[in-house]
């Protein structure tokens, strides 16, 4: 079993700038809250079991891209589209100090595209037409699952390994 994915953006700024060199780490997801907490990870072995933490450091303008995985069997903890995400942002100094603050989002659950086309398709590798025709034909049989509005598909697919969480958040240092 795989594991599904997860990617948080945003920005760390203090004074309306954005900071370069924040460390960036995910410490948890929940979802529904009589279900527990979410693993989360950022690798997934063979079983679909994730492990390691997610973290990422933040560019030059303070931005920062935060991917993780989720496994597939904790689908019931979000499928009503409830899921927060924590995360810590430290940045530390050349002294040894350092500051430091927690900060929730939001999550909202969607289909993971780049995996429905790879369940379907290989890598494309002809003419631009063969990819045009590739997309036609991904669109033709998942149409009925694509979001009408949102990124909430209108009919579930069985699989619980089609789905991505994405989230974006502006933190800030006081």
């Amino acid at each position: 079993m795989a594991a599904n994915t997860g990617i948080i953006f945003g920005v760390i700024a203090s004074n309306g700038s954005g900071v370069p060199g924040v460390q960036v780490s995910l410490n948890f997801i929940f979802g529904d809250p009589s279900q527990g907490y979410m693993s989360a990870g950022a690798s997934c072995d063979a079983g679909g079991n994730v492990g390691g933490f997610p973290k990422t450091q933040t560019g030059d303008d303070g931005r920062f891209v935060l991917p993780f995985l989720w496994p597939g069997t904790d689908i019931a903890k979000v499928v009503d589209g409830k899921a927060t995400a924590s995360f810590l942002a430290i940045q530390f100094y050349s002294d040894g100090t350092y500051r430091c603050f927690n900060k929730r989002v939001r999550l909202f659950l969607g289909l993971d595209m780049r995996k429905l086309i790879q369940v379907g398709y290989t890598d494309p590798t002809g003419s631009p037409s063969d990819f045009a025709n590739a997309a036609k034909d991904f669109y033709a049989s998942y149409r009925d699952m694509l979001p009408a509005h949102g990124v909430f598909p209108t009919i579930l697919p069985f699989s619980t390994e089609v789905w991505g969480l994405i989230g974006e958040v502006y933190g800030s240092f006081t």
